[in-house]
């Protein structure tokens, strides 16, 4: 038995971005390989990930394994908060293809209101809302070096992110169509960081 629900704010809705990454070929990987090569490969690339993340103003909401999700404008609404999440997306693009013997990322981004409640440890906070389950299917559907973004996302970036013509997609548990737009490039993009 999990215990007793937390009471949930109910006043706590912020408009958010939610970024979702993953490793394309973990799965692969962790066939043909010891484990610990494995942790070698995956855990720095990871780590790196979650700094460049913070370094755009995101907040890490959960990691697992390959992949983890991030949170752009819960604290501090800055009215670019899906540009900021497009560029960690860049820049987690950037960084995974610049070594040889990195995986590459595929990333996922969408935009909405969302309802913050606490969290079981080690999280801090969870966030639930349309926009966390789209950036998931937006990130399982983009392929190695891909970032997808959502309709409300898309609307967000304005002129700064290059985007592509929309596709039109139906995604498990959806009603209706998702328009889907796969990121070009972003003017007045920082430089990558380095770690």
């Amino acid at each position: 038995m999990l215990g007793l629900v937390p009471p949930v704010d109910a006043e706590r809705r912020p408009t958010v971005a939610v970024l979702f990454a993953d490793l394309s070929g973990f799965t692969s990987l962790v066939e043909s390989v010891d484990p610990k090569v494995v942790y070698e490969i995956v855990r720095p690339m990871m780590d790196e990930f979650v700094t460049l993340v913070r370094a755009h103003g995101g907040e890490i909401q959960q990691v697992l394994g390959d992949g983890f999700m991030a949170v752009f404008g819960l604290h501090e609404e800055l009215g670019d908060d899906a540009v900021r999440a497009v560029r960690a997306g860049l820049t987690l693009v950037d960084a995974a293809g610049r070594l040889p013997g990195r995986l590459p990322v595929h990333v996922g981004i969408e935009c909405g209101e969302v309802l913050v409640s606490p969290s079981w440890e080690p999280a801090g906070y969870a966030v639930w809302g349309r926009a966390v389950p789209l950036a998931k299917r937006l990130c399982d559907l983009a392929g190695p070096g891909t970032i997808l973004v959502g309709p409300r996302a898309s609307e967000l970036v304005g002129p700064e992110v290059g985007l592509t013509q929309p596709t039109r997609r139906r995604f498990k548990g959806t009603t209706d169509e998702v328009l889907v737009r796969s990121v070009t490039g972003c003017s007045a993009r920082p430089l990558a960081l380095a770690i």
